[in-house]
């Protein structure tokens, strides 16, 4: 169903913008960070950050949010987070944490103090959406190399992880369910 309207990406990676021109030929994408879009000034109703804010820098970001939308346009912050409670999200966990380091996570309390306070954009409004996804041991191995910090390990260690990962799905049916927490913040530009 149309809803009229235009999606346009913003992108920093050449091969992730094919990606995304491949898989929705409608969708326009361009060449840019969160902290330098690409769009002219309150150009855009609203603006939907999927499993990135915590990488940006955010005061950077965070003005230019406000620049490109509208006033009263909205920003969505989206992550999919696996539920730590399955076992065998917690054993995928105990492989990934300590490659982490001091990567940042949306769990860092950073992000969300800079959001308490701007004064760019109204409070931050949580929801929460229950999702399982129904899998097989390759998916798993698949969904975790691509971890940043996984995908960003040389080859060796990655196909050492991806065997590990493997490893926690035997004994498990050929297909498993992967329970998800999908939590979206909502804020309108000031």
């Amino acid at each position: 169903m149309s809803t009229g309207a235009r999606v346009i990406a913003v992108e920093p990676l050449a091969a992730m913008r094919a990606r995304l021109e491949q898989a929705v030929p409608g969708a326009q994408s361009l060449d840019g960070t969160a902290e330098a879009i690409p769009l002219p000034d309150a150009s855009v109703d609203a603006v939907t950050v999927a499993q990135a804010f915590h990488w940006f820098r955010f005061d950077e970001a965070l003005a230019e949010l406000h620049r490109v939308l509208r006033p009263g346009g909205g920003l969505a912050l989206v992550w999919n987070e696996w539920r730590e409670e399955d076992r065998l999200v917690a054993a995928v966990e105990a492989i990934v944490v300590p490659l982490r380091g001091e990567v940042p996570t949306r769990r860092g309390g950073g992000w969300r103090d800079e959001f308490a306070t701007s004064r760019l954009f109204g409070p931050l409004e949580e929801t929460t959406f229950e999702y399982v996804q129904t899998i097989d041991a390759e998916q798993l191995v698949s969904r975790v190399l691509s971890i940043s910090v996984v995908a960003a390990l040389p080859p060796d260690e990655k196909a050492a992880v991806a065997e590990r990962v493997r490893a926690l799905t035997d004994g498990l049916p050929e297909r498993f369910p992967l329970p998800y927490d999908t939590r979206v913040f909502l804020c309108h530009r000031s």
